[in-house]
């Protein structure tokens, strides 16, 4: 939960004040001053609250104008004008509103002193005051900036990761269709077609890292078409994602190259059809998708550190993506073939 920063600062100026009011009070009860709590606690109060006039000012002029070598002169001699300015006003608003309100509550004459020495006195808090201001909202820049770069730079890798999948598939598809141009000109038209359809749903989605569920099964039923036009009969896919599930976040493109890495390693043998099982189910605070083929699974010499760009782009999306709260892991079936599991945080896109 993220205050507005107006309410933020009312909030800590007057946490200020009462700690302020709290050390005077305490420190005149061990002098054994008779004094009524009523009095130091306006002017705690009202010196935290009247801070607020001129602290839009302030901030506007720290952040907009900050100190930098190449303007160290100009810049330097603004912040004593601005401080200057801040101190005189600051002082002025405690003393007027103090009067304000012992007139208005019939406690006689406020007493402020002899006002040369009040300002020297209150310049030297405020000064303080104005150096944590500043230090305070530059670090805070610096974090920020950090933040948005940090953020940049993933939000490039992860558009470098993608845009090396899309072209990875299309030169596969295009391949298999050349392959039946003349052989099997309709299915070669089919194939194109599906291609189509696949490549236009893909663009809408090509600025987003993460798409719901229901469309990435979208973009892989496009992707099966193509792949059941070629192989008709030896490509058997079984989808299972229920409605419950359908509108959780998942990285776009994060099933297609998986799914075609099954389809390979399943077809490898010509005699053998390719038996493919996609499952998503919630699990707890995760969502679960399993992949299973009948293929000839994985040697123990082979990792899920990701061999080959569908594997490795995917485990790579998924690190910059949801760094540790995200697993893949890839295991052979006891029956035969390969079982590929990811667990990604759940998260919908109203939750995002």
């Amino acid at each position: 939960m993220h205050l507005p920063r107006p309410l933020l600062a009312v909030l800590i100026v007057t946490f200020v004040g009462l700690l302020n009011f709290s050390i005077v009070e305490t420190s005149m009860m061990a002098e054994g001053s008779r004094m009524l709590a009523k009095y130091p606690f306006v002017w705690e109060m009202t010196g935290a609250w009247t801070f607020l006039v001129p602290l839009p000012l302030l901030i506007f002029v720290i952040e907009r104008y900050p100190i930098e070598r190449r303007k160290l002169v100009r810049r330097l001699g603004l912040h004593i004008v601005i401080f200057l300015g801040y101190a005189i006003t600051h002082t002025l608003l405690m003393w007027g509103s103090r009067e304000v309100i012992y007139a208005i509550l019939g406690w006689g004459w406020y007493d402020y002193g002899a006002m040369p020495y009040r300002f020297f006195m209150e310049g030297q808090k405020q000064l303080i005051i104005y150096v944590l201001l500043y230090g305070s909202l530059r670090f805070w820049a610096f974090v920020r900036g950090k933040a948005s770069l940090e953020r940049e730079l993933t939000e490039m890798r992860l558009a470098a990761l993608k845009s090396q999948l899309q072209p990875h598939f299309l030169f596969n598809a295009l391949n298999m269709i050349a392959s039946h141009v003349q052989s099997d000109p309709a299915t070669a038209g089919a194939m194109l077609q599906h291609l189509s359809d696949f490549l236009r749903a893909t663009l809408r989605a090509s600025s987003r890292h993460e798409v719901p569920l229901s469309e990435e099964i979208a973009f892989l039923d496009s992707y099966l078409a193509i792949m059941k036009a070629r192989f008709e009969e030896r490509l058997q896919v079984a989808i299972s994602v229920p409605p419950a599930v359908a509108s959780t976040l998942v990285p776009h493109l994060l099933l297609q190259p998986l799914l075609e890495n099954s389809v390979t390693h399943s077809l490898s043998d010509p005699m053998k059809r390719a038996e493919i099982r996609i499952d998503a189910r919630r699990d707890g605070e995760f969502l679960r998708v399993t992949i299973e083929d009948n293929g000839p699974g994985i040697g123990s010499e082979i990792l899920p550190s990701g061999n080959g760009i569908g594997l490795s782009n995917t485990i790579a999306r998924l690190r910059h993506l949801y760094g540790d709260e995200q697993r893949l892991s890839i295991a052979n079936r006891p029956e035969g073939g390969l079982r590929l599991v990811i667990e990604l945080p759940w998260h919908t896109g109203a939750a995002a």
